[in-house]
């Protein structure tokens, strides 16, 4: 499993307002990461040809929930996400990466624009927060993620600000979620 300069050069950014969850959300992203690249391969896409656009919505999908501890995160994240693109001269690949980011909740099949980013993305994320099966991640590769990239407790912390995020909003509890 290799590193993303790109993914380490978004995190490095962040570190500081990451803090302690640095490791925890930088095993999340590059899992994640991985793991939609896989995806990708067995749906027979070429991921390098997306490589960026996986990069920079694997790095900023769930910033904001990691740095703010906030459950209404998506749109910080994606103007995060958009405004890096632009700094790159990439702003073409904005539109796709604020779907990915913003569809990566989504409780059913993604089947519009992108899709075939989306789709794997979401599942990714599926696999990685909740260990669910049959969405086309082996085993074998879960573990081998985990081992380069430890989870450090990051369900952990997921559930937690879950929590107190539904205490402090309990009529919006889980404003990320997508239909």
């Amino acid at each position: 499993m290799e590193d993303s300069p790109l993914i380490d050069e978004v995190l490095g950014r962040y570190r500081k307002p990451l803090g302690p969850h640095y490791p925890r959300y930088r095993g999340h992203v590059y899992r994640m990461y991985h793991y939609t690249r896989h995806l990708i391969v067995r749906s027979g896409g070429d991921p390098r040809q997306d490589e960026t656009a996986i990069a920079v919505a694997a790095a900023f999908h769930d910033l904001r929930f990691a740095t703010d501890q906030t459950l209404d995160y998506l749109p910080p994240s994606i103007d995060a996400a958009s405004e890096h693109l632009e700094s790159m001269g990439l702003g073409d690949l904005a539109p796709a990466v604020g779907r990915m980011i913003g569809f990566h909740h989504k409780l059913t099949p993604y089947r519009a624009e992108d899709a075939h980013l989306v789709e794997p993305f979401r599942r990714a994320d599926l696999v990685d927060l909740f260990a669910v099966p049959g969405v086309g991640v082996p085993f074998s590769l879960r573990r081998e993620a985990q081992s380069a990239y430890p989870v450090c407790g990051f369900r952990g912390f997921v559930c937690r600000t879950l929590l107190l995020g539904a205490l402090r909003q309990p009529w919006r509890p889980l404003p990320m979620l997508r239909w």
